[in-house]
């Protein structure tokens, strides 16, 4: 539709006739009547500091974008622009033991030093810790909540809040202003944590819970995935275990484990690091392919048989370099989660190398 406005006077035939619209969904827009809420939604946010951000708004993160189901709302107090920089998500359990409180604060640290932003949930426990090690070590970290930006959660935490919006971070949410943390936000937030971010770092956690349907997010969107190894007689760490074991998660001892795996920099001293170094750009092998004429890598694509459209627009894109999934996401029009599999069947025709921080080039 051109417009919003014209959803809410389209046909129940109209609104089913698009994907993912069934007779229940459009039944609803049809008999939608709650403008009052609308109108109260939208003066708290011109009322307060809070900013609001939609989907098809320049400045909406580009990572978070290019997930299987991005926010169509954010809103927001602090910095909209903390959330562009490149970040990594530091979770865990709200009960830490002694070893992962230590290890959320000294990798959340050391994270910051290298120039990266730690993204977490506010909860308490390893989400609190990370946030605090991040501001003590100056900085910037975005909380996001389970619940409207105008009801901080847990309520302890409304000062740990203000300090981030202060120090040039960003508490956001996708709910509404007014929304209660009910159960059922969380693991729907989680999905925003990992899609914020280059990869997700799961401090200790069981092997149920917010932290490893995070971890399972961020394998979805195509981010790196890394997990503390624990004593195998501690519960609190079955779950990180249980990652690497399964080969989903990198076994991480040091903030090197990380920073090698995103193809950073780890020789440089924190705030240093380009942002664009951080983003897979600005290194040795990212440099331009040759021509179809002189690489014969470009000549196998072109002339492979029974390649579908999405194999050639990805193998179109990566004549230029080396790309992201991400870049690769925004270039192509596709979501990333689509793109890794035509990706995986483009690497067993040997078509495409997969490197590090997943990254990817014609081979």
């Amino acid at each position: 539709f051109s417009h919003p406005e014209k959803i809410f006077s389209a046909s129940v035939q109209e609104l089913t006739a698009i994907p993912g619209i069934g007779k229940t969904t459009a039944s609803a827009i049809r008999k939608f009547e709650s403008w009052n809420q609308v109108d109260h939604i939208f003066d708290f946010t011109e009322g307060t500091d809070a900013w609001l951000m939609t989907l098809e708004d320049e400045d909406y993160p580009r990572r978070l974008r290019h997930i299987y189901d991005p926010p169509v709302l954010l809103w927001g107090l602090g910095r909209k622009e903390a959330l562009s920089g490149p970040g990594m998500a530091v979770i865990g359990t709200r009960k830490p033991s002694v070893y992962g409180r230590d290890k959320a604060r000294s990798f959340s640290t050391e994270l910051c030093r290298a120039g990266l932003s730690v993204v977490s949930g506010l909860a308490y426990g390893i989400d609190t810790i990370a946030h605090t090690a991040a501001l003590e070590a100056e900085g910037k970290t975005i909380a996001v909540l389970g619940s409207g930006i105008d009801r901080i959660y847990p309520s302890a935490n409304r000062r740990l809040a203000s300090r981030i919006i202060d120090e040039g971070g960003a508490v956001i949410s996708e709910f509404p202003p007014g929304s209660k943390p009910d159960r059922e936000n969380f693991p729907v937030r989680n999905r925003v944590v990992s899609g914020l971010s280059r990869g997700v770092l799961v401090v200790e956690s069981d092997i149920s819970g917010g932290s490893m349907i995070t971890a399972y997010a961020a394998l979805d969107q195509g981010r790196e995935v890394f997990a503390i190894p624990y004593d195998i007689s501690i519960r609190s760490g079955r779950g990180c275990n249980t990652l690497i074991k399964k080969g989903h998660a990198k076994l991480t001892m040091d903030i090197n484990d990380i920073l090698e795996e995103l193809n950073l920099d780890t020789k440089t001293p924190n705030k240093a690091i380009s942002q664009r170094s951080l983003f897979g750009e600005d290194q040795a092998d990212d440099s331009p392919k040759k021509d179809a004429d002189e690489t014969g890598g470009t000549r196998a694509w072109r002339n492979a048989e029974n390649l579908t459209e999405i194999h050639r627009s990805i193998c179109k894109e990566l004549e230029s370099g080396v790309l992201h999934i991400d870049d690769l996401a925004e270039k192509t029009g596709k979501p990333g989660h689509l793109l890794l599999g035509s990706l995986l069947e483009l690497e067993l025709l040997n078509l495409v190398e997969a490197m590090s921080g997943k990254r990817f080039r014609l081979r």
